[in-house]
This record gives structure tokens, C-alpha cells and sequence, in this order.
């Protein structure tokens, strides 16, 4: 994954800094961009501690290349991604890290971006040392060259892993030589590649497990040697919470512990009741930390993002009994709020998409229409293994093409790759389908696939009411009959005007 938008729907890093916290205060970016080719510039994080959906904030640049963010209010040091240009454009980008109360200076030659890119003020070394990890590609195990494509053999991922660590911690010495890091933050920072390097190996059993990514039964299993490398990573390291390689790893784990069970069930079998179990298992298996509150909140917020709505009230209010994290009590809050408003009956929000021909579709287009829609990326695995499946799933309804069509919604943020992928996939072979490409900074289109990551599908019925905002996969038996299910019942109501 390349590109800015790409990295925000993914992969937004919550945030370190300073390896102590700080009262809520103030921060400000501020700088100045040279022979700039935008107008504007933008800031990006994620929502909050449990949601990845980027929250943004864009300025213009004055005629002199000016700009700058004012955060106010800042509970903890914040990660957040830099770029020049609109969110929907941005092709260069830096990561920048806020503490509460700093005022950080960043300063870039357009031109010659990554070689050209400096800061100044309270914070400026650890951010120097974020941006020689995004010119080394250190950050992340899947946007480094050991990290693409995903091997298939697991010496070769264990080999890889080591060679991507032995990268990292290398680039870290080589910073803090040039930029003296505070020796707490060295070491947690070596601590953070620890945890990406064991996130990365932790990850990989699970495609590793399936025939294709996120489909079919488990047909592979890993020796219990493979997981030797858990010793040098043990869970419940609080300090390191604000750290989403440790954060990544600890939700790894979590899924880790059901690997017995996992190994027992299809892929769509597994994926909803997964988030209940795994819940059960931390509680008792894991002592109790911030740490084990914080994998027990993201899995109940991916409970109610992937999983049955029936199974959430009774860890639900286990949780909250027992929490006294705010923040996580909140985020919950404001998740379940959110996913009240995708509930079965409630009406779907109208937006503009394109189409291949680029003209303007709106989802309202289709109304009187049962839609089964399909939110995608090119880049995401999950989603084009679903592809022959949903190929066949057409098929089976071409000759009710008058009566239910299949959306294909791409949030790629490159236009080339989404074509080239249709392509490649064939999409476009059945008469009723659509392509279309969304817009990440369209509300309508966030409020959407925001709350449930990709890939996702919903069934919407001809009166434009949500049917199913987690609707099955194509590879799903199930999908036939829903869609069977829904076709019998339309007949009976009348779109809204």
C-alpha cells in the first residue's frame, strides 16, 4: 500500500511521542512548504482509540507557502499523517507526532520532498526519526519490500520478519545518533519494532490457514515452533499502548488464543463468532491491565462492526462493569451510536459515485431495485478473493436483472488501479452489475463503509431502506438466500419518494 488514502483506511497510527503522558493541552503544527504545487494541505488521524476512520483537517497555504494546525485541547501525544494536497489527492506525505503543549515546525521543499523534510521545536528528533522510517520503509511490515507481496511459506515469512526487524532497529541506532532521542523513548522505540516484527509473524497464520485470503476452510496448520518468537513479545506492556504496532499485536493475539478453534471452521463460519469467544478467552486467560481492556474493547467494537448484534449485550455489559478506562468507554458509546443508525428500516443516505465511462451515479438511481452492495479496494486481499463467488452470485440472478443489481463500490484512491483491477477480475461480465468508484471525503460514503472496514456488504431493498448492513459474503451460502429472501418480500413495498 502506496498511497495516503490507502495508508488512512488501513493503517493510521494512533499515536507516541513522548514516552510520558501529558496533561490535555494545546498543539500546534505549523510550517512553511517550498515551490508548493497545492494550495492546500491537510492533516489526517484516526477518530479515536478503538476507530481507524480518519478524522481530517485542511488549511491553505498562504502566498508564501504558510500554513498551520491548531489542536486544541490534546489528551495525549497523537500520531497523524501530513499531506500536501486535498485528502482525496494527496500523494506525499510525512508522519508527524504531537505532544500536548508543543509547538513543532515542519519545513519541505516540494520539490525534492523526502530529502528536504525537517523539523524544528520540542518533539523535532523523534519526528526526524519518523521520517527516516517512512524513507526507509520501517514503519510497517506490509509497507516495506519484505512485506509485499505476503509470503506463502512460513521459513520464508519468519526470514523476512527478522530481515525487516534487523532494518528497522538499524534505521532507530542511525537516528538517534544524528538526532539524540530521550533514552525512555529510544527504548520503547525499539520495543514498538519488537512489536511490529512479532505483529507481522502473529498475522500471517491467517491467511496462511485458508486456501484463499478470508475464504474457504482451514486447511493448513502451523507447528506450535512456529510461535516461538511470542517469547520475546509478551503481551500486558501497558506503557506501550499508544504504540499501534503494539496495539495491532495485542488485537493479533487475541485471535491468537482461538487458533485451535479457528482451525476447525470456514472462514465465514468463524468471522462473526470469533469477537464473543475471543472476548471470553482474554477475560479469563489474560490478568487483569489497561491492556487486556483495551483488546476486550476492540473486540467488542468489532463486534459490532463483523459480528452478530445478538451476541454483543452480555460482554457489552460485562465490559462496562468492569472498565474504567474513559476513553474506551467512550469510543464504545459513540460506536454503538453509530451502528444504531445501520440497523434494519432505517433509510440509506443518498451520494454521487462514477462509473467507469466517468459519470455521475447516484445510489438513488436504483430505486425500486433490490441493491446488493459491495464496498472494495484493489489492494485489499479479502475483497478480490470474494470476486469469483461474486461473479457466480450474479450469474444466478442475470435473469432477474430487472429486479435486483449488484453496486460494486471501490474506494480505491487510485482511478488506474480500480480499472485495472475490474479488469483483471472480470468484472464487468455480468449485465447486472455496476462499477463505481466512491469519494473517502464524501460523508455519505464514510458513514457507510467507515463503520465496518472493507470488505462489507449490504442489501438495500427497492424502498431504499437498509435490509442488511452486514449482509453475507458472496462466498456465503447464505447470500443466495437472502437475496432470495428479500426479491419475495419486495413486491410488497413501494419505494419512497
Amino acid at each position: 500500500m502506496s498511497s495516503f488514502r490507502k495508508l488512512l483506511c488501513c493503517l493510521l497510527l494512533l499515536g507516541c511521542g513522548r514516552a510520558a503522558a501529558q496533561p490535555a493541552a494545546r498543539a500546534v503544527l505549523r510550517g512553511r512548504v517550498l515551490h508548493a504545487n497545492d494550495s492546500v494541505v491537510c492533516l489526517a488521524w484516526s477518530r479515536n482509540l478503538l476507530d481507524l476512520t480518519p478524522v481530517y483537517k485542511q488549511v491553505r497555504l498562504s502566498p508564501q507557502g504558510e500554513f498551520q494546525f491548531v489542536l486544541d485541547s490534546l489528551p495525549r501525544p497523537l500520531a497523524a499523517q501530513w499531506g500536501l494536497g486535498r485528502p482525496d489527492r494527496v500523494r506525499r506525505y510525512t508522519d508527524v507526532w504531537l505532544t500536548p503543549g508543543d509547538t513543532l515546525k515542519l519545513t519541505v521543499d516540494a520539490r525534492r520532498f523526502n530529502k528536504n523534510l525537517h523539523f524544528a521545536g520540542p518533539g523535532a528528533a523523534v519526528n526526524d526519526y519518523r521520517a527516516a522510517q517512512r524513507r526507509a520503509r520501517t514503519a510497517d511490515f506490509y509497507e516495506a519490500p519484505e512485506g509485499r507481496p505476503e509470503p506463502h511459506d512460513p521459513a520464508r515469512m519468519r526470514a523476512l520478519a527478522d530481515h525487516f526487524r534487523q532494518r528497522a532497529e538499524a534505521v532507530l541506532r542511525a537516528a538517534d545518533r544524528a538526532h539524540p532521542l530521550p533514552p525512555a523513548l529510544r527504548s520503547q522505540e525499539a520495543a514498538a519494532i519488537r512489536y511490529e516484527w512479532g505483529r507481522a509473524l502473529l498475522a500471517f497464520p491467517y491467511d496462511y490457514e485458508y486456501q484463499k485470503p478470508g475464504q474457504g476452510p482451514a486447511v493448513r496448520q502451523l507447528p506450535d515452533a512456529y510461535y516461538s518468537f511470542l517469547a520475546e513479545v509478551p503481551v500486558n506492556q501497558d506503557s506501550l499502548l499508544a504504540y499501534r504496532a503494539y496495539q495491532l499485536f495485542a488485537n493479533h493475539f487475541s485471535t491468537y488464543l482461538l487458533r485451535e478453534r479457528r482451525q476447525r471452521l470456514p472462514f465465514t463460519a468463524y468471522v462473526p463468532q470469533q469477537f464473543p469467544w475471543a472476548y471470553d478467552t482474554v477475560r479469563q486467560v489474560e490478568p487483569a491491565s489497561l491492556t487486556r481492556d483495551y483488546q476486550q474493547a476492540q473486540l467488542l467494537h468489532d463486534l459490532m462492526r463483523a459480528g452478530n448484534e445478538r451476541d454483543l449485550a452480555r460482554p457489552l455489559a460485562d465490559f462496562r462493569a468492569h472498565c474504567t478506562n474513559p476513553e474506551l468507554l467512550r469510543a464504545l458509546a459513540w460506536k454503538q451510536d453509530r451502528m444504531a443508525t445501520m440497523r434494519a428500516g432505517q433509510p440509506v443516505p443518498n451520494f454521487t459515485l462514477t462509473d467507469l465511462n466517468g459519470q455521475p451515479v447516484q445510489l438513488s438511481d436504483y430505486r425500486g431495485k433490490l441493491v446488493y452492495v459491495d464496498f472494495w479496494a484493489s489492494w485489499c486481499k479479502p475483497c478480490r478473493a470474494e470476486t469469483p463467488a461474486l461473479r457466480t452470485l450474479q450469474t444466478q440472478f442475470a435473469p432477474r436483472a430487472g429486479q435486483v443489481v449488484f453496486l460494486s463500490l471501490s474506494i480505491d484512491g487510485n482511478a488506474a488501479a480500480w480499472r485495472r483491477a475490474v479488469a483483471a477480475d472480470h468484472l464487468t461480465d455480468a449485465p447486472n452489475q455496476r462499477q463505481v468508484l466512491g469519494q473517502l471525503d464524501d460523508p455519505a460514503v464514510r458513514r457507510l463503509w467507515g463503520q465496518r472496514g472493507i470488505p462489507i456488504y449490504w442489501l438495500i431493498g427497492p424502498d431504499g431502506l437498509i435490509l442488511d448492513a452486514n449482509a453475507p459474503r458472496p462466498s456465503n451460502p447464505a447470500a443466495r438466500a437472502a437475496l432470495e429472501t428479500a426479491l419475495q418480500a419486495s413486491p410488497a413495498k413501494k419505494p419512497l419518494p
